[in-house]
């Protein structure tokens, strides 16, 4: 019995695809990106190559987006350690061409998108949406690419809207 509860146990983190932080190699470097998350000393990082690459600050999306706009070479085949994944991070995430992504608190459409893209993804909660900050709506982001399945457009649909929300819109 034991030995096959192990067995199966070892098919399952196959199956996964070498379980993003786990089994890569770079678990104690994504535990403690982690630990930063959730003790808020950063809103986003990236680990690669069993380092940390990138950390930024910022509300939203701001901290991915400009790790994207400024280094996303950085990005690809790493993990990516957020606060906050909904879907519209995740779009950016499936841009960059990263392996992994955690969030904190993660939407069930981003943990969706992310899995159609072959992106594994893991999460401390996970929520139906991403509500705005008075949590009485759709956050105006995920709003802006819902409906979207390509990543380019969500991407202009993201950046249209941020141009927006910054002239008071």
């Amino acid at each position: 019995m034991k030995k096959m509860f192990i067995s199966a146990a070892f098919a399952a983190i196959v199956m996964l695809g070498g379980c993003c932080c786990y089994c890569s190699g770079n678990s104690k470097t994504v535990a403690e990106a982690k630990d930063m998350i959730r003790n808020n000393k950063a809103e986003c990082i990236v680990v690669k190559d069993g380092k940390i690459a990138a950390v930024e600050r910022g509300r939203g999306v701001s901290p991915l987006l400009k790790i994207y706009d400024t280094n996303s070479a950085v990005m690809r085949d790493a993990v990516i350690v957020d606060k906050v994944i909904g879907r519209a991070a995740a779009f950016i995430v499936v841009k960059s061409g990263a392996k992994s992504v955690y969030g904190k608190i993660m939407s069930e459409d981003a943990k969706e998108l992310l899995a159609k893209h072959k992106i594994t993804a893991s999460h401390d909660l996970l929520v139906p949406r991403i509500l705005n900050r008075k949590r009485d709506g759709l956050c105006p982001l995920e709003a802006s690419v819902s409906g979207i399945d390509d990543p380019d457009a969500a991407l202009n649909s993201m950046r249209k809207r941020i141009a927006e929300m910054r002239r008071g819109n």
